[in-house]
């Protein structure tokens, strides 16, 4: 009777100290974000950013990041903007998601507030950013790139 005993906690020793996984459950890692479904409970590590996802319900969720998440927009501007009117543009910064807070700005350093437009930033999709620039006064705003800042 002992030895069945013994064999049971050697096994859960054994788990505890090489770290098993639970039947159902993957670790895995590559370049780029995952896509796709995964089985609840699996880990996924991104080589590239070194953020850490895992699946929570079929879905893959960022779990914490190494901090700001960043990227430049195509250009956007260039034509001209009555008052209230924007122009727009997207970029893709892989693990933001809707409800992160971001910061826009043009990359060339430009104050578009004392030219006359807000810029301002959304996280509208996972991984994407829109940046608007809106036109407080009549205006053509140059044509630029805006860096993006995310913040988990």
């Amino acid at each position: 009777m002992r030895a069945p005993i013994l064999v049971i906690c050697l096994f859960i020793i054994a788990l505890r100290v090489f770290g098993a996984q639970l039947a159902g459950t993957s670790t895995s890692n590559g370049s780029g974000a995952p896509v796709g479904s995964c089985i609840s409970g699996s880990t996924y590590t991104d080589a590239s950013t070194g953020y850490a996802w895992s699946c929570k319900a079929g879905a893959w969720v960022l779990g914490a990041t190494s901090g700001v998440m960043s990227g430049t927009t195509g250009s956007i501007g260039g034509g001209l903007l009555a008052v209230g009117a924007s122009a727009s543009g997207t970029v893709t910064i892989t693990g933001a998601t809707v409800g992160m807070a971001c910061i826009a700005q043009p990359s060339d350093g430009t104050n578009m507030y004392a030219l006359g437009a807000n810029v301002g930033c959304t996280v509208t999709a996972s991984n994407t950013v829109t940046v608007n620039v809106v036109a407080i006064v009549t205006l053509t705003p140059a044509s630029k790139t805006y860096s993006v800042r995310v913040v988990p």
